[in-house]
């Protein structure tokens, strides 16, 4: 953009930067760069279909975080309950590390 100037004009310029910092969780700039890229291309649906998909999962974030710890009690269960051993892959086969229960875990190695 600073080297040509007619490059800030370029819409998918504005979409891949904004690609990049939504990578970089710079959100709000990144919903700056897609509305700049809506602007210049009115025809192009990509930019505003990216603006949706990213206010969703802004949306969505917001409220995970708005309700943590309030989950119901069998989510809670499910996700405090312990590890099949399956899902432990290495560790859960045979000679492998057991699962403990919290209040046994002592300080060492």
């Amino acid at each position: 953009e600073r080297v040509d100037p007619e490059a800030a004009a370029n819409p998918d310029l504005h979409l891949n930067r904004a690609t990049l910092l939504q990578y970089l969780e710079r959100f709000q700039v990144a919903l700056e760069g897609l509305s700049r890229a809506a602007e210049l291309a009115p025809g192009w649906e990509e930019p505003r279909k990216r603006h949706g998909h990213l206010m969703d999962f802004l949306g969505r974030l917001c409220a995970l975080l708005a309700n943590r710890g309030k989950l119901r009690g069998k989510r809670r269960r499910g996700l405090a309950g312990p590890v099949p051993l399956p899902l432990l892959g290495p560790l859960g086969g045979a000679g492998g590390p057991r699962p403990s229960p919290l209040s046994a875990l002592r300080p060492g190695p």
